[in-house]
């Protein structure tokens, strides 16, 4: 009798757990700049692909509402960068904290991801932590790309242990550089890699309304953030200036964000020409594989750069309250993404006063009289970074597919 009693016991148990994951999920998540706003895009893909009737609200760009995401405020209000803008939105962003848990609390979503956006994610997350002590009502969190303490201090992964459910990294020695630390943090793979590797297999591109194969095809990439853009594109316009007259044969594209589009052809006006062209990177992702030569703003870019073979010059100007920090807390030589995972100096940096027109022109001419020899040496490194990221060893390695089922195992145990 005791046993038949436990059979259905069990056989209710299994149908409840049936019900619970036939129901609609909610899935709250957060991304606060472009490439936040990318990843999550594969994010919800992955989960998409891996369940169904699942409801995404939270905050984020173009690429995470074409996937399905109810975004409840503008992901540029979250865009901050530099401790002065910190400061100034501050109180602002505290303001949003307490909107956001209200309305998290109101859905009671089955996952809260955040992506990036690591001062805000983290006072959220802390925020949450409390909130959920003193009500029945609390869910996993899981947050994606944690503090760069490689670059930035290591002193910072003390306010992220134990505060998450799962703390994602998007590189591979990242692993290992938080277990050194007693912080758990697993790496899925890299949504740039998957995405860079997609675009290799396809051939027959068509951008011949963008590069011109009897010049020199140069890419300016001034960065995704307006205060970003308003320190280096005027360096860029004397750059291109002054470039006229002593390199010659050149063809600049300058990619961009849709939402930086307009305010780019704006203060480039002046100067356009058959030779300059600026254009929305999204739509035209294909550029890189035909550059000869780029100068990018520091971050994400540069690795796709590398990852294109695409000879590379970093850059980097904010206020300067931001650059003295900065010079204070960041270690200079892992702040270039492709220079950490390889462990040299692939790239030159040039960072607030060495930022200018002139130095920049001076590398760019230093690259440009050894084009063949910097394209072979940034094969190299393409294929060092593939190899490191486990990107050729392992056929498993998939952003996308794994962080759908990572997201998506993690909310199913929670109903047992």
């Amino acid at each position: 009798m005791n046993f038949v009693f436990t059979g259905f016991k069990i056989y209710i148990h299994n149908k409840i757990m049936q019900l619970e994951k036939n129901k609609e999920k909610k899935i709250f998540i957060l991304a606060g700049e472009t490439s936040g706003d990318y990843i999550g895009s594969c994010i919800m893909k992955g989960v998409k692909d891996n369940a169904k009737n699942i409801k995404f609200f939270g905050i984020g760009g173009a690429l995470m509402e074409k996937e399905g995401l109810n975004s409840i405020y503008d992901i540029n209000e979250f865009n901050v960068i530099g401790f002065l803008n910190t400061i100034i939105k501050i109180k602002k962003l505290k303001n949003y904290i307490n909107e956001i848990i209200k309305t998290i609390f109101k859905e009671k979503p089955n996952v809260v991801i955040t992506i990036d956006t690591k001062g805000f994610s983290l006072a959220l997350a802390k925020s949450l932590k409390t909130a959920f002590k003193n009500s029945k009502f609390k869910c996993p969190l899981i947050h994606f790309v944690p503090p760069t303490i490689w670059a930035y201090g290591k002193s910072r992964i003390k306010k992220w242990k134990n505060l998450h459910d799962e703390l994602i990294c998007l590189y591979k020695i990242e692993e290992e550089i938080f277990k050194k630390y007693d912080t758990k943090c697993i790496y899925l793979g890299n949504p740039v890699i998957d995405k860079f590797l997609s675009f290799e297999k396809v051939k027959n591109l068509k951008i011949n309304h963008i590069y011109d194969p009897q010049k020199i095809n140069c890419l300016l990439l001034p960065g995704s953030r307006s205060s970003e853009i308003k320190y280096i594109v005027p360096e860029f316009i004397k750059l291109i200036k002054n470039s006229n007259y002593e390199i010659k044969n050149l063809n600049w594209i300058i990619p961009t964000t849709k939402s930086q589009y307009s305010y780019l052809i704006s203060k480039f006006h002046g100067i356009m020409s058959n030779s300059i062209k600026i254009i929305i990177l999204e739509d035209n992702y294909d550029v890189f594989k035909y550059a000869d030569v780029a100068i990018a703003c520091s971050g994400t870019i540069t690795l796709e750069l590398v990852l294109f073979k695409v000879p590379t010059i970093a850059v980097y100007k904010t206020d300067f309250l931001s650059a003295f920090i900065g010079r204070i807390m960041v270690n200079f030589k892992n702040v270039i993404l492709p220079n950490f995972l390889l462990n040299e100096n692939a790239i030159p940096f040039l960072f607030q006063e060495k930022c200018n027109h002139n130095q920049i022109e001076t590398h760019l001419k230093s690259y440009i009289n050894n084009i063949n020899v910097r394209k072979k040496l940034f094969k190299k490194y393409s294929k060092n970074i593939l190899s490191n990221m486990n990107y050729i060893n392992s056929k498993s390695t998939n952003f996308t597919n794994n962080s759908g089922k990572k997201i998506m195992n993690l909310i199913n145990n929670s109903y047992k």
